[in-house]
């Protein structure tokens, strides 16, 4: 398992952040797990962290959210932070699993795609 620092969850379900927050600190013992509940939101976090050289290793994100969705968030990654952080792995978590094209899911900086809701194992495996 790659040793994590910085992990940024996005995702628009409270429950789900608060739930996968312990996972993910559990899991790979990183103690700085932030949260976004929007793609425009995480963006926004991201140019800070990137201003403030604290960009996150891994980001999980969900694919359908009201503001922001996955493959808008997908599309401004790439052309604004993919460059100066190419070993940031990005994570999709979601209920809409079967909605992310392999053009997507091929992407360098995408390391795979769950399905919600998420098992400790399965998180363990892709991580």
């Amino acid at each position: 398992m790659t040793d994590y620092h910085h992990i940024l969850i996005i995702d628009d379900d409270k429950t789900f952040i608060k739930v996968n927050h312990k996972i993910f600190s559990t899991i790979t013992g990183c103690n700085n797990v932030n949260f976004k509940m929007s793609g425009t939101t995480a963006l926004e976090f991201l140019a800070e962290m990137d201003k403030a050289a604290q960009f996150p290793d891994l980001i999980t994100l969900d694919w359908r959210m009201s503001l922001g969705n996955g493959a808008d968030f997908l599309k401004a990654y790439e052309q604004k932070y993919y460059a100066n952080h190419p070993n940031t792995k990005i994570l999709i978590i979601t209920e809409a699993s079967q909605e992310v094209a392999p053009s997507h899911q091929s992407l360098d900086f995408v390391s795979g795609v769950l399905a919600k809701p998420l098992r400790a194992n399965q998180l363990k495996e892709v991580l």
